[in-house]
């Protein structure tokens, strides 16, 4: 209800709600914030699109090594599950 009444009387009063009466020196300072904020702002957009998109050094080998531990990994969990299941291949060693 307050808020209403508010609403509906601000606009034509001179309220200091609608119309706040602030120094000069905040208007300097929110400049400045609004300023830094502007060039932070393009700073990092210009920093995003210099950015490379891929890597400068080579990652094959990374990724390679990392497949081939993946798939070990699978063979081994593969081959306990077999065993578990009594379907183990009796030439291979033991898992555990």
């Amino acid at each position: 209800m307050i808020a209403a009444t508010l609403l509906a009387a601000a606009p034509f009063e001179d309220s200091p709600f609608w119309n706040p009466d602030l120094p000069g020196s905040f208007w300097s300072v929110f400049g400045i914030l609004l300023a830094g904020t502007a060039v932070l702002t393009i700073a990092f957009v210009v920093w995003m699109v210099i950015q490379p998109d891929e890597p400068e050094h080579d990652t094959t080998e990374l990724v390679d090594r990392a497949v081939g531990r993946e798939r070990d990994r699978a063979r081994t969990i593969s081959r306990r599950l077999d065993a578990d299941a009594g379907r183990a291949d009796t030439s291979e060693p033991e898992l555990r």
